[in-house]
């Protein structure tokens, strides 16, 4: 549904009945943009001081609200040197702040656009690399800090619940990195809030009666992969949208010259009612953008509005992750130069991604069920404005004569124990050092955990005989963390020995992925026994997810 289609449907659930026309005042660099429903004042620095709804200020007073802000060998923030209006009618007021690419950094254009009937302001950031180099950057990201006194609330989809200011988080004891254990006992984190940035539509603080939301209706703009995670909302009633990070696993930006790219848009919505209203009505928000993607109001040849669909079939292991990336780029999990475009197949193998920007894609998939965790199929594709085609058929072939398996492969810990708790400090201190999974007897929800968060020796039992046949021994990583070291074993065999980075995804409450590692190990008949075999997995330092182990 176009976006001017829907304004009518909207006013039911604006903060006000009435559709008032759209004002822009602008003064140098300073600018005031209201649409009845909400007025937004921003400084010289195109920083906010004030969003007010029915005449209250929802934003935090005494520090920074509305920013962007990068990493560059230290902490840079956007500095605009100039204000342009592009459009100021009754219906529309768009306007952007430019920063001037100074020498090593990008030149940036920070966007924001109003409409009648809609209470909120859209924003997007575009970033172009006008140097004679390369530019980089370890994260960029927008924040958005509200009052914490009256929006005491938040929710990223996933959970919701009470934020905590840091006055008080400071008196407590902390453990690690923004993680502190409660007066109570139990723990608290920003992390707690992350989650995967792709099934994330909204995320958003709320209380006493209003309510503010980032609404995302695409997600292809963010760096990383089909499992990319990041930090969503935080204590101090903060929202954030991090469009690069090296949280979770993924590295920053390093951008050729003349490179650009649009991170964006994104609507920030305000509401008002009690708390379940406005859940409910953000909720129905969300779905309006996405049925108004893209936006048509966006004018920029790096933002085309007439787009294509891709289509196809994985045979094999039906069920898949599928995922449009850059053919510049070199990992999909870490593609960080273009746009990203993912979704997962059916039980039949189809799959449909719509409203792909036109070009040269990568096509990636992998299964997300059975086992097979090192597999992967690649292709390419050409997307064309208003036309629909079809990838060549994608194979992702089950392997054959599984003897056994804990856990199936889609590249996450999700079937094991806890793994499917809300993210929090306390469970990763609760597996064991030391277990004894014994296959055909212990299941994976009860007796296999989320991490293998100790220093220890787990150990897999199974029995076997000795036939002349060598055996292939799957160990497929969700997450490692800490920089862990592995040692695989077949009744004292050594068979892997394996380093690995630091994805962080551990240690900062992720319950189910972070960094996917495929090993395959080769065990001959002369290291099998007849009877009751052992498998061991020993971390000697750093903490590790598993994926799928199948034999």
């Amino acid at each position: 549904m176009a976006l001017w289609g829907v304004v009518l449907l909207l006013i039911a659930t604006s903060i006000s009945v009435a559709v008032a026309t759209v004002t822009l005042t602008t003064s140098g660099l300073t600018a005031t943009v209201s649409n009845g429903d909400v007025t937004v004042v921003f400084n010289a620095h195109a920083r906010v001081s004030s969003v007010k709804i029915d005449d209250v200020n929802i934003v935090s007073t005494t520090e920074n609200s509305f920013y962007l802000d990068w990493n560059e060998n230290g902490e840079v923030s956007f500095s605009p040197s100039s204000l342009t209006v592009v459009n100021d009618t009754d219906s529309l007021a768009h306007f952007y702040w430019l920063q001037d690419g100074a020498s090593d950094q990008f030149e940036i254009e920070l966007h924001y656009l109003m409409v009648e009937g809609i209470s909120g302001v859209y924003s997007w950031a575009k970033f172009i690399n006008s140097q004679s180099a390369n530019v980089s950057l370890g994260e960029a990201r927008t924040v958005y800090r509200f009052n914490a006194d009256l929006l005491t609330q938040g929710t990223n989809q996933a959970r919701s619940g009470t934020l905590y200011l840091y006055s008080y988080l400071n008196t407590q004891t902390k453990v690690q990195d923004e993680t502190w254990e409660l007066a109570d006992g139990t723990y608290y984190t920003k992390y707690d809030y992350a989650g995967y940035l792709r099934n994330t539509t909204y995320q958003g603080v709320y209380g006493s009666g209003y309510g503010a939301f980032l609404i995302s209706p695409s997600r292809e703009y963010h760096a990383g992969g089909p499992l990319k995670q990041d930090l969503l909302i935080h204590q101090d009633s903060l929202i954030t949208n991090y469009f690069v990070s090296s949280h979770f696993g993924t590295s920053g930006l390093t951008a050729p010259s003349g490179w650009t790219h649009i991170y964006g848009p994104w609507l920030l919505y305000f509401n008002t009612g009690t708390n379940s209203a406005i859940l409910s009505d953000v909720a129905t928000q969300a779905e309006t953008e996405k049925d108004s993607w893209p936006y048509s109001f966006v004018n920029d040849d790096d933002y085309p509005v007439d787009r294509g669909t891709v289509k196809g079939t994985i045979t094999g292991q039906p069920l898949a992750t599928i995922m449009l990336y850059d053919t510049e780029e070199t990992s999909y999990d870490d593609q960080q130069l273009g746009y990203a475009f993912t979704t997962e197949s059916d039980s039949s193998g189809s799959y449909t991604l719509k409203n792909v920007r036109p070009g040269i894609y990568n096509v990636v998939a992998y299964p997300v069920a059975g086992q097979g965790s090192e597999n992967e199929a690649k292709t390419t594709v050409t997307v064309a404005a208003g036309e629909t085609v079809t990838v060549s058929s994608l194979d992702l072939p089950e392997p054959d004569d599984i003897i056994w398996n804990i856990g199936e492969t889609n590249r996450r810990s999700s079937e094991f124990k806890y793994s499917t708790e809300l993210r929090n400090y306390l469970y990763e201190t609760l597996p064991p050092e030391t277990l004894t999974f014994t296959i055909g007897t212990s299941t994976d929800a009860d007796d296999w955990y989320y991490a293998q968060s100790q220093a220890g020796i787990w150990t897999i039992e199974y029995d076997d005989a000795k036939d002349g046949n060598t055996r292939t021994l799957r160990v497929a990583l969700a997450a490692a963390s800490q920089s862990p070291h592995l040692i695989v074993s077949v009744n004292s065999h050594k068979v892997g020995d394996v380093y690995y980075g630091n994805d962080q995804a551990v240690y900062r409450s992720a319950m189910q992925s972070g960094t996917f590692h495929s090993n395959v190990f080769t065990v001959t008949n002369a290291q099998v026994v007849n009877g009751t075999n052992t498998i061991t997995l020993q971390v000697s330092k750093g903490k590790v997810m598993y994926d799928a182990i199948s034999f």
